[in-house]
Parts: C-alpha cells; sequence; structure tokens
C-alpha cells in the first residue's frame, strides 16, 4: 500500500493445506511495520510490450513497463510517489492494445484504453484516472485483453430490454451491503482519463461498491474456458463477511441487470456488517498454485493440482505491490 514492489520465487513459498495458517509475510519479504500487501502477481517473464498499470485509493494511475522491475532487491523498490494519504490498491499486468475498467465507491465506471494511459518512471505520481466527488474513493480495477474486446458490439444506453438476454462479457458488481448484478461490458463506452465516469450501479445512500469483476472470459487468454455451452460463466465469486462468514456464489446465478438497476441479494449480512472481500474464481481451470495473503501478515500456497505442481510454480517469480 506503500507503492513499494517486492519480489520473491514461487517455489520458495511453503505449500500449505486449506486449513493452515500460512507462512508469515515478513519470513518471505522485507516488510516494513504496518506495511500491507494489496496486489499480487505472478510472472514468467518480462516482456518488452508488457507494463504494470496501478491504481490508488484517490484515483492516480499509471504504468510503468515491466521490465523495470526485472531485478528487485530484497528490500524491494519504489514503483509509484504517492502523497500523505493515499495509498496503492490495484496493480494489473497489461499491454497497449489492452482495455482497463475502474470503478469508484459510489458506483461510477471508466472503460478506457490502456495505450492513452502514460508510460512513466518508477519514481512518478501518475495522472487523474477519474474525477472523484468528494468523499469518494477508487473501489478496483480489472484488465480486459485485446484479444476479447476487439468484437464487443455497443448496446445503447437507453436500451434495457434486451439487457437480460445479453451474452458475456460483463461487468460483475459486489457491494458492501451483499448485493450485485451483472452488466453486460457492451452497455458502457470507452472514456478518456480525468472523467467522471458512467453510472455503473445505483446505490442507496448507505451503500458502497465493494468489488468489481470482469468476467464471462477467461484472462489467461482462452475466451472459451470459462464459458459453459449455453453461453454463460463458469467463474464463482467468493464473498467473505466482516464477520468471517464465506459464501460461494456461481456467477451465472448472478442477474444480469442495467446500469441503473439496484442489483439482487448475493449474501445476507449480520445487522451492521459489511462485505470485507470478494475472490473471482475459475473451477474450470484446477490446475493451478494459489498463493493467498492476508492483512495480517501471513500467507500461504495452496496446491489445487498436486500432480502439476513443478510445472506451475518452478522458474515464476511472485511480485508483490503494497
Amino acid at each position: 500500500d506503500r507503492g513499494i514492489v517486492y519480489s520473491a520465487r514461487a517455489y520458495k513459498i511453503p505449500e500449505c493445506t486449506r486449513n493452515a495458517a500460512g507462512t508469515p509475510l515478513v519470513q518471505i519479504l522485507s516488510l516494513s511495520d504496518g506495511e500491507r500487501i494489496t496486489s499480487i502477481i505472478p510472472v514468467s517473464e518480462f516482456a518488452g510490450d508488457q507494463f504494470l498499470v496501478m491504481l490508488t485509493m484517490n484515483g492516480y494511475i499509471k504504468k510503468v513497463s515491466l521490465n523495470l522491475f526485472s531485478s528487485i532487491r530484497t528490500t524491494g523498490i519504489i514503483a509509484i510517489q504517492l502523497v500523505p494519504g493515499d495509498e496503492l490498491k490495484w496493480v494489473r499486468c497489461c499491454t497497449n492494445d489492452d482495455l482497463v475498467a475502474m470503478a469508484s465507491q459510489n458506483g461510477m465506471v471508466i472503460l478506457s484504453s490502456c495505450d492513452i494511459i502514460r508510460s512513466l518512471s518508477r519514481n512518478t505520481r501518475g495522472s487523474v484516472a477519474m474525477r472523484l466527488k468528494d468523499g469518494d474513493k477508487m473501489a478496483s480495477m480489472d484488465i480486459i485483453p485485446a484479444a476479447l474486446h476487439k468484437d464487443l458490439e455497443r448496446t445503447p444506453e437507453d436500451s434495457h430490454s434486451n439487457v437480460k438476454g445479453s451474452s458475456g462479457p460483463w461487468l460483475l458488481f459486489v457491494s458492501e451491503s451483499g448485493h450485485g448484478k451483472r452488466v453486460p461490458l457492451s452497455s458502457f463506452r470507452k472514456l478518456p482519463l480525468n472523467r467522471v465516469g458512467l453510472i455503473g450501479y445505483k446505490f442507496s445512500a448507505e451503500d458502497r461498491l465493494a468489488a468489481v469483476f470482469v468476467v464471462g472470459f477467461s484472462l489467461a487468454g482462452n475466451p472459451m474456458s470459462l464459458i459453459a455451452k449455453d453461453g454463460e460463466s463458469d467463474e464463482q465469486v467468493v464473498l467473505v463477511s466482516q464477520s468471517g462468514t464465506v459464501n460461494r456464489i456461481k456467477v451465472r446465478d448472478i442477474s444480469i441487470q442495467a446500469r441503473y438497476a439496484r442489483g439482487v441479494i448475493l449474501m445476507r449480512l449480520e445487522l451492521s456488517g459489511k462485505i470485507q472481500s470478494a475472490s473471482l474464481i475459475s473451477v474450470t481451470e484446477p490446475e493451478t498454485d494459489l498463493f493467498l495473503p492476508n492483512w495480517g501478515g501471513r500467507g500461504k500456497k495452496l496446491i489445487l493440482n498436486s500432480c502439476l505442481l513443478k510445472t506451475v510454480s518452478q522458474g515464476k517469480t511472485m511480485t508483490y505491490c503494497c
């Protein structure tokens, strides 16, 4: 969260069972007191056309060539300059042909091309991604690969009759109150940076956006790997409440609605409870290692398919952004 990048070999992360507490991150990374991991990126190679795009809580964005992170000292290196009160919250890998989707806690969305984001050096702040209203903060960011957005057809903004039957991909919205919905990605036109954005979710006064995911295709490069024969998504979303309750929901069971709709109940929460975190998983691609960090300073690696352990973990570098 302080704009520092660390790295470690994936095979050095101890393997654990699902119920294990995990290994303290301070045994893997040289973290400062109070420093928290906010993003984890698996890197197999440092391609010249790859960038790390970074978004802060206060709405500043920039991209940095991945090559600049090929050699990281044990104490980490600066990835972005932050002003007091701001935090680095989201880091993703992208190319100039990809799209980036950003959303604020008030439900505003900007869908923009990655090539208009300025490529800067590490020791810079970046530019304004979204004009935030007073009290608003950024809530989420996701990348839409170039190969998967070229054939998108725009849906007229005043056309709500065919939204429920729209095919993917979609933006999946999850609110702090446990509500959610899917909105066709084609409902959002591309916008330049430093704009207010389009309404993606109409909230009540006490609710805010917890997370946004792009669903309906694979981010690994295979557009059909997460699409069932009926054209629906085979992904699932895992919701965790502040009280520690976990709920796992099939994305296909979440209603497809228009941008101004308020969504459906995904998880019933206790009085004054909120969604603490949301994660998107694929049940059709289980052959991987899953590293789970938490803000308490621990992390663990789960083997989802032990027979492929060596092929998926050997030689990979995990890049951690704080």
